[in-house]
């Protein structure tokens, strides 16, 4: 008997619980006053006219990279330069039919 209890008390804390109030958004939406919320403030994002695939060819390396709703963004370092680059896949639904990179440095 004790073994159904433990397994039923293994399955309901592996189900995802909803904590609505203890829910948390990073970043921490505007005009929200905690110490937790930093300053917005004024950085340098400067286009940069290589592709991803020169930068990386010309030794660039990937620090980081995540798929959003838009498609891949990567991260890299290119000797002292940090960048962000936002990957557009071929989209045969707008007439997209070559993948494109567009890159911002960082610094």
């Amino acid at each position: 008997m004790k073994l159904v209890y433990l397994v039923a008390a293994l399955v309901l804390s592996l189900l995802p619980v909803q904590l609505h109030a203890q829910e948390t958004h990073w970043p921490l939406d505007e005009g929200v006053k905690s110490p937790h919320k930093a300053l917005s403030v004024p950085s340098n994002l400067s286009p940069v006219s290589e592709s991803l695939t020169a930068m990386l060819n010309a030794g660039g390396t990937v620090i980081s990279s995540y798929v959003a709703t838009s498609g891949p963004v990567v991260t890299l370092r290119l000797r002292e330069t940090y960048l962000i680059c936002l990957l557009q896949g071929v989209n045969p639904a707008t007439d997209q039919t070559v993948a494109t990179s567009e890159c911002y440095a960082l610094n």
